[in-house]
């Protein structure tokens, strides 16, 4: 039987030779390195990547640490065993804290901030991963702490009545003010890149009233622009760099607070044509400034949200709305959020809003009527009285756990003359102990700074005790003051109790007055 075609079968004979024809030697090199490439895919799926475990990203690479970043991310090319991890990780001066993990990422929270002003090594020669695979990448990474630096009002020679910057760990002072400035108060922004101050003239015949700057410090981290950007600046601002932020043409400016996030200032401020007109003002950035309709009021304080102020009034403790969301300045009702009537005085707020230390004047008590006590007052509104003074309290700051207040008193001297001897004293909020830690000679006025990595206090002291001392004509360049620096603690242990101690202070040998530390 006749064998019977096939259909189209010429037509598929044809489409073999065309497809022959139109095959040229880069299409069938292109063909071959697509094959090889599968063949690798699938050899790489069936055996894994032969490529050793590594760390991918450390968050601390190239950062000066702040007393704010509490912890580090370190993250693998691939799961690795944790206690691995955990056995080899060295930290070179020691950095104790604990450790947890996610996936690929591992976190390391430290115990206490790391102190500032130090070079740290950090090693991870080796580590396991989980799927087996013998061997690591060893990893070995330098990181530094921000330099320990503060502020301070000079009073000696070229740097009278001008802001000075300090930096400890490289031992060099800056100058940031002219001479024509005389500052009165200064305040550091969070990013330590400027300072708030405010200042008159010296170079007028009569008095000038205090207007308000800010002074770059050369400290701002370089800003990432993009490329096509060029005419933008890669540099930090030049330290001594001044804005004008408030004038004092129609009202004198006199106590200032800045917010914690930077954006806003609250300045007491007084009608110069009409002095009962006084009152605390608003200032937030790209706006005008308005007043508080609070009625009479005295001290104040930012709380750390930066949304509401804590203001004295009359013998009691305004809270007060300062989240302004409308377009318009004069919208806000400046809302009163809360109002504690047995505290007239606030003096400092813990870090995390739980709870602020409160002054109350007894007045409601005939026994304690000429005698101030400090109380610990929670968010809950739970109250606990720390200490009692017939002296009266100058200043409370939170250590940067909120488990101590470090205080700053005036004990009453007995005798025919009344007089008052200023001291610091720690008082843990939780216990209720209390340390105290130095004893200064009476002077009418004393600034404390508790340094943000926790581990010491600058405080400055006067040296002329004449009560004619501010009437020194300008030409007198002898110091008036001097700057000292007080440690804390004397080892780890007690810094992890929060149990500060008694130490000598160190003189610096500076001649200033109300020193800041920078954060």
């Amino acid at each position: 039987m006749p064998r019977r075609k096939r259909p189209y079968s010429k037509f598929n004979k044809f489409a073999k030779n065309l497809i022959k024809l139109d095959m040229q030697p880069l299409d069938r090199a292109a063909s071959t390195a697509v094959g090889l490439l599968c063949v690798v895919i699938v050899l790489m799926l069936l055996l894994g990547s032969q490529a050793l475990p590594q760390v991918r990203t450390f968050s601390w690479q190239d950062k000066a640490v702040s007393a704010e970043d509490i912890a580090f991310l370190v993250e693998f090319t691939q799961p690795v065993d944790p206690q691995s991890v955990e056995k080899n990780l060295e930290i070179e001066p020691a950095l104790l804290g604990k450790f947890s993990w996610a996936g690929r990422r591992m976190a390391y929270t430290l115990a206490v901030p790391a102190p500032y002003g130090e070079q740290y090594e950090l090693s991870l020669p080796e580590a396991t991963a989980l799927s087996g695979q013998k061997g690591f990448e060893p990893f070995d990474v330098a990181f530094k702490t921000r330099d320990r630096i503060f502020a301070y009002i000079g009073v000696a020679a070229e740097e009278r009545g001008r802001l000075v910057l300090y930096n400890m760990t490289t031992q060099e002072k800056t100058l940031l003010t002219d001479a024509e400035q005389r500052v009165m108060d200064f305040q550091p922004y969070p990013e330590r890149d400027r300072i708030l101050y405010s200042s008159t003239k010296t170079d007028e015949e009569t008095a000038s009233w205090p207007e308000l700057y800010s002074v770059s410090t050369g400290l701002g981290t370089v800003e990432d622009v993009p490329r096509w950007q060029f005419w933008r600046s890669l540099e930090p601002t030049p330290a001594g760099t001044t804005q004008k932020l408030l004038g004092s043409e129609k009202y004198q400016n006199l106590k200032f607070d800045l917010s914690p996030d930077g954006k806003i200032i609250v300045v007491q401020r007084i009608d110069r044509d009409s002095p009962a007109d006084s009152g605390p003002w608003v200032l937030a950035e790209d706006k005008a400034p308005r007043k508080l309709e609070t009625g009479p009021s005295g001290d104040f304080r930012i709380a750390p949200d930066s949304l509401s102020l804590l203001l004295q009034q009359g013998e009691g403790t305004a809270v007060i709305d300062l989240d302004d969301s409308a377009t318009d300045a004069t919208a806000p009702s400046d809302e009163l959020l809360d109002f504690l009537p047995d505290y007239g005085l606030a003096l400092d707020v813990a870090s995390d809003g739980s709870a602020a230390a409160l002054v109350n004047f007894n007045q409601d008590d005939p026994e304690k009527q000429f005698t101030q006590s400090l109380f610990w007052v929670s968010n809950r509104g739970d109250e606990k009285q720390l200490l009692q003074t017939a002296g009266g309290v100058i200043s409370a700051q939170f250590s940067d756990d909120n488990e101590v207040l470090y205080c700053l008193l005036n004990r009453v001297i007995p005798g025919e003359d009344y007089q008052v001897v200023p001291y610091l004293t720690a008082v843990n909020v939780k216990t209720g102990k209390e340390s105290e830690l130095l004893e200064l000679p009476p002077q009418p006025e004393v600034t404390v700074s508790l340094s943000p990595d926790g581990l010491a206090i600058l405080f400055d002291e006067a040296l002329v005790s004449d009560p004619n001392a501010d009437n020194l004509k300008e030409t007198v360049e002898r110091p008036t003051h001097r700057l000292w620096l007080m440690p804390l603690f004397g080892n780890l242990e007690e810094r992890l109790n929060g149990n500060p101690v008694a130490l000598p202070p160190t003189d610096l040998e500076i001649s200033g007055r109300h020193p800041e530390w920078l954060p």
